[in-house]
């Protein structure tokens, strides 16, 4: 059985599992809550099948292609929402936001070429692997982030007492753990900006470059620090704080999912993200 067979069987427990959680929100269904947390672990083991055939085929990890790209970080946002719905049970229910978005993103991994390519001489460095996986930790920790801001929007907006919004967590809850993520990924996402500069210069002779994926790095950055700054030091708002987070991914998008794909750069060129 093919690396591509387990893909699409896990692209299919992840669109099930979206509707379970979904029933499981809209309807109070304790059932559903556990269909749908089975098959996002059973959607998980058939990725994580998928990501080894592939691995073993390709003879390198799943970070050359973009197809590779995006599978790894879907495999990433997924896991860590499982152990986030395991050590903390109320957030169970996020999972009719937080699945949806991953197998969304897993369709447009299959936007790109499912081709195998050999590993670039320059790819083959332990400080790019560490900037791969800081990469990875980051963009889960920032669409968890998303999906908890969407959940507090959500209860902001209508009367929190009432219907299925009555099983969320709490705005208060919801905007403590969105900030704790965001100051993850923060921490994440700088720890990737220093090691991929430090690869930077051991395979092109240079730190930083302005490379239009290292500017919108930084650019990102600066977001995500500026919205620290602001909590901290300003005291911003729940309401003003949750649109900032989910304004925010936007530039995310920007940085790791359009830029280094369809923008010629140093790092399109290796189709690392």
């Amino acid at each position: 059985m093919t690396a591509a067979l387990f893909f699409w069987l896990a692209l299919a427990s992840y669109i099930f599992s979206s509707i379970a959680y979904i029933s499981a929100l809209a309807f109070s269904h304790d059932k559903s809550r556990k269909l749908g947390t089975i098959l996002a672990l059973i959607g998980l083991a058939l990725h994580s099948i998928s990501l080894g055939l592939r691995w073993s085929a390709a003879g390198h990890g799943p970070y050359v292609s973009t197809y590779e790209i995006l599978s790894s970080n879907v495999w990433i946002a997924v896991t860590f929402f499982l152990l986030l719905q395991w050590r903390i049970r109320m957030f169970v229910h996020l999972g009719a936001i937080v699945m949806p978005l991953a197998f969304v993103m897993m369709g447009f991994a299959l936007m790109g070429s499912t081709e195998l390519k050999a590993l670039s001489p320059t790819l083959q460095s332990a400080w790019l692997l560490v900037h791969i996986v800081f990469a990875k930790l980051t963009v889960s920790g920032m669409l968890v982030a998303v999906a908890l801001s969407i959940a507090q929007l959500l209860k902001d907006r209508r009367d929190p007492q009432q219907g299925f919004l009555t099983r969320l967590p709490s705005v208060d809850v919801l905007d403590d753990y969105a900030y704790r993520l965001v100051a993850f990924s923060f921490i994440t996402l700088t720890i990737m900006i220093i090691t991929g500069s430090i690869w930077a210069n051991n395979s092109w002779g240079h730190y930083w470059s302005w490379d239009p994926t290292e500017t919108w790095s930084l650019v990102v950055w600066l977001v995500y620090g500026l919205y620290l700054h602001g909590r901290i030091t300003f005291k911003w708002s729940k309401a003003f704080s949750t649109w900032y987070i989910i304004l925010s991914f936007l530039f995310s998008i920007v940085a790791f999912f359009i830029i280094p794909y369809f923008v010629k750069s140093q790092h399109s060129q290796y189709m690392v993200g």
